[in-house]
């Protein structure tokens, strides 16, 4: 792209900010219109005060922070936003925010903020053609529209995880399946049958089939069936598989706290703190919120790969992150990877809980319960029995180790994505200087 002519200009004459619109949580409609703040999207409303796609910058507390969205939009006062009629330009000026180094023009030394006329004021080169900002837009955004993938494409392994979970230790599919088939009077083959049906969702036909083109996952899945108990019993009122018990997790695991640390100890390290920022909302790992730390701590408060970590503070107006679980990944960027405060760590006593324990986690009924344990109002923090005490279904050793074992690619893959996400952005940021400068 040697041959664009560039222009120099400001902020303020391309691309001018504009500030965003009060929504007190009181005056919120549930609805599926994102409300961007200075962090991001904070909750959704039933309306939206800019009609188009547009690029928000965020204004106080996360001063800086630039977020795209490609849809209608309500952004509130904490932040501003610009538009363009053209998507593909306004990409263009959404990579080009990102270069400007926005975070660092906090104006506030009490509470940060973003003045708007010193960001106005910035110099910037852009094309002097229409046509060619947007192919640079085009051209940056293929790297996200993968990522976007990537994560889609996770959300649905993260669905497909959680359904066999619930499938098989929340709603007892296959043993529900084998009681009724006993109960009209069928043999216990035919009740093994009926059990295969409901672990695999297929016809009586389908695995007939199935035996013949596939022998060996017909021969699994009728192992699977046969560690399925063949009737119900009531314990301490609850009714569960026969040979099943009620546990509580402190039985199964530990349950550690993170460290506290100072601001001073933020420095550059090969020890990392995973933070709140290291959750999605609604769960699973983001390997962007791991902060550099200088400070001692605790054998056992480092993590490693695999391991299942829980939010145990929440800042968002939603509280959709307190009580959420992620499983740690790896960072080669760091020797050690550290839980801060607002984290604890899950460890099982036995490696086959890994993946139960995290789908257990996100269940509505885990949910429920650590969010009966929260104080505080604008800060949200989890009661220290919050997560030791929930009580739970607990499944044969035999089952336990089938469920890990019909998991385990899943959750490999999701790890592979993730990592592959981490790649294209850095990719991604390595030719955004020169893209945005006319040098490739």
């Amino acid at each position: 792209m040697s041959d664009i002519e560039w222009i120099e200009t400001t902020v303020g004459e391309y691309c001018p900010f504009i500030y965003g619109k009060a929504l007190p949580q009181s005056k919120r409609i549930s609805g599926n219109i994102p409300v961007y703040g200075s962090n991001g999207i904070v909750d959704f409303h039933n309306s939206s005060c800019v009609n188009t796609a547009g690029v928000i910058i965020g204004r106080k507390g996360s001063v800086g922070a630039i977020h795209l969205s490609e849809k209608p939009f309500w952004v509130i006062d904490t932040a501003f936003y610009i538009v363009n009629d053209d998507l593909e330009e306004l990409k263009f000026t959404y990579y080009l925010l990102k270069t400007l180094g926005l975070s660092e023009m906090n104006s506030d030394s009490a509470v940060p903020g973003l003045n708007r006329e010193n960001a106005h004021s910035l110099k910037i080169k852009i094309p002097k053609d229409k046509f060619h900002r947007c192919e640079i837009g085009k051209r940056l955004s293929i790297f996200d529209q993968k990522i976007q993938l990537n994560t889609q494409i996770n959300q649905t392994l993260e669905q497909i995880a959680q359904a066999l979970f619930k499938s098989w230790f929340v709603d007892f599919d296959p043993v529900r399946a084998k009681v009724q088939a006993l109960s009209d009077g069928l043999s216990l083959e035919q009740a093994e049958l009926a059990a295969m049906q409901a672990i695999s969702g297929k016809t009586p036909e389908e695995l007939t089939a199935l035996s013949q083109t596939q022998p060996d996952r017909y021969a699994e899945l009728a192992e699977i069936a046969k560690a399925f108990p063949c009737e119900m019993v009531k314990v301490d009122g609850v009714e569960v598989p026969k040979g099943w018990e009620v546990k509580r997790i402190d039985e199964i695991a530990n349950i550690i706290k993170g460290k506290s640390y100072k601001s001073s100890e933020l420095e550059k390290s090969k020890t990392a703190l995973v933070t709140l920022k290291s959750f999605n909302r609604g769960g699973g790992y983001r390997l962007d919120g791991l902060k550099e730390y200088t400070g001692k701590y605790k054998s056992e408060q480092e993590v490693f790969a695999g391991e299942l970590i829980i939010a145990y503070t929440d800042v968002t107006q939603a509280a959709d992150v307190i009580g959420k679980p992620a499983m740690v990944m790896s960072d080669s960027n760091y020797q050690h990877l550290v839980i801060s405060l607002d984290v604890g760590v899950v460890r099982p006593f036995n490696d086959v809980y890994k993946h139960f324990l995290y789908c257990l986690a996100m269940t509505d009924s885990f949910q429920a319960h650590t969010k009966s344990f929260c104080t505080g109002t604008t800060v949200l923090h989890l009661g220290k029995d919050a997560v030791p005490s929930f009580e739970f279904i607990n499944p044969s050793n035999e089952l336990l180790h089938v469920f890990y074992k019909q998991t385990s690619s899943i959750f490999e893959k999701i790890n592979l994505h993730i990592e592959e996400n981490k790649n294209l952005e850095k990719v991604r940021d390595l030719l955004l200087p020169s893209l945005l400068s006319g040098r490739s």
